[in-house]
Formats: structure tokens, sequence, C-alpha cells
């Protein structure tokens, strides 16, 4: 492809809703709507985040342009499902199973990680069982987490991520158990200054890119074209440029 294509797909990973709009005139010939949940760093309400800059890029190399559609968690799978979306942004493998009119793509888009966050010094994980000590907290609704968190000291269910890390770092409770990148990104969004990573993670799944069947013919052009992006540092550059701000701190 053209020095010029390239140019315009870097351009519309990290481009405003008008800038989209003249990158769709100059080179795309459709347009797929695909829907997110906004949750930073990956995908926010400016469609900056890195699940929104990826997904833009990858089919942007295949002649798509790409509209993002922030929805709730559960309606982003239900939609894409119903037809109403052309697709989803990063999701656990294996949704087709639950979803039959989703398709998912063949190379991975990331992974989420499952860790601890704690203000404590001393606290090591080995697995699950070494929160058995603590007063650890949770978000409602994760079930990966309820159903492995069988022996702390006490587990704590709270409504929202935000009330989570707030609790945390009041030192209500000891850990809270969530995704990396999230709560590295509402540690430095609340500026708790006090809070750390603790490796390694309790798990780590990997997630994928989801089209609607009828586009299930560019399935095999997509995961080409994520799988391209990995080998030529276009995805490391859309990383270091939307996590890599996280990790430093």
């Amino acid at each position: 492809m053209t020095k010029r294509f390239w140019l315009l797909c870097l351009i519309v990973a990290m481009a405003s809703p008008v800038v989209m709009g003249i990158a769709r005139m100059a080179g795309a010939a459709e347009t797929l709507t695909i829907a997110a949940d906004i949750t930073p760093p990956f995908s926010n309400a400016e469609k900056s985040g890195f699940d929104d800059r990826l997904i833009k890029e990858i089919f942007c190399r295949i002649g798509y342009a790409v509209a993002i559609q922030n929805l709730p968690s559960e309606r982003v799978l239900i939609n894409a499902n119903d037809g109403l979306l052309d697709g989803t942004q990063s999701r656990i493998g294996g949704m087709s199973e639950k979803y039959p009119n989703l398709v998912q793509l063949e190379e991975r888009s990331r992974e989420i990680e499952l860790v601890a966050f704690t203000r404590m010094s001393n606290l090591e994980i080995v697995d699950w069982t070494s929160l058995a000590p603590y007063h650890v907290g949770i978000v409602t609704g994760w079930k990966i987490l309820e159903w492995n968190i069988k022996q702390s000291k006490s587990l704590i269910k709270v409504g929202s991520a935000e009330q989570l890390f707030k609790m945390l770092d009041a030192r209500r409770i000891d850990v809270a158990v969530y995704a990396r990148w999230p709560g590295l990104q509402l540690i430095g969004d609340l500026g708790f200054k006090n809070i750390r990573v603790v490796d390694p993670p309790f798990a780590t799944r990997d997630l994928f890119a989801y089209l609607h069947k009828r586009h299930a013919r560019l399935i095999p052009k997509a995961s080409e074209a994520l799988r391209a992006m990995k080998a030529d540092g276009s995805y490391q550059r859309i990383h270091d440029q939307t996590l890599g701000a996280l990790q430093a701190k």
C-alpha cells in the first residue's frame, strides 16, 4: 500500500469525528459501527482509547472507516448480535457460543489481567489463596472474582470501580481486585499516590474484536491487518501512547 494510505490510517486512528468524516471521504468505501462500553484507558468518550485507536486502524488498513458507539457493557453484545451494530471491540474469546451472530477475529486484540491493588508494602501474591488473611473488595457482577475468591477474611462487593478504590485508599479494605489498566487509570484520575499493583496477576484472559456474521468475509483480512500491526510496530505505538504513561507511574 502507498505511504499516503498508511498516513491516512494513522490519522484515522488518532482522529476526532470531524477528521474521521474527512478520512472517509478521502479513502474508505464504507463505515462500520463498532460498539464499546466506556472503560478508560481502552475506550473513552473522546474515542481515543487503546481499543478505539486499534479498531480504527485495523479497518482503515482494509479500506473501511469505523464509527464507535459507546453503550453499556451488556447492551454492546446484544445490539451487535442483533445486527443493530457491525461489531464490538475487545471481548473475551468464545462469546459466539452465547451470541451466535458474532464472529471472532482470529488474532487477539489484547489481554485482560486481574490483579491485586493495595496500600500494603508486604503483600505477596501466589494465587487466589494468597487473599485468605485480608479484607478484599471487588465490583459487583465480576463473576470470575466471585467464583475464585473463597478464602478471604471478608469479601466486600461495591457498585463501581471508583467506590472500590476510594475504599482502598481509606483503608476500609486491604486489597482491591480489579483489571490492571482500568485500575491504574482510576488511581491516576482520583489522585491516589500510595496504591500499588501486586504481580503476578490472578488470571489473564485473551480478548478479541467481533463482527456481525454479515461481515464474516472481513474476518481474515482484519485478522491479518492486526497481525501486520503487531509486526510493523503500529500496535506497540498505540500501546505506548495510550497505556505507556500509566505503566510509568
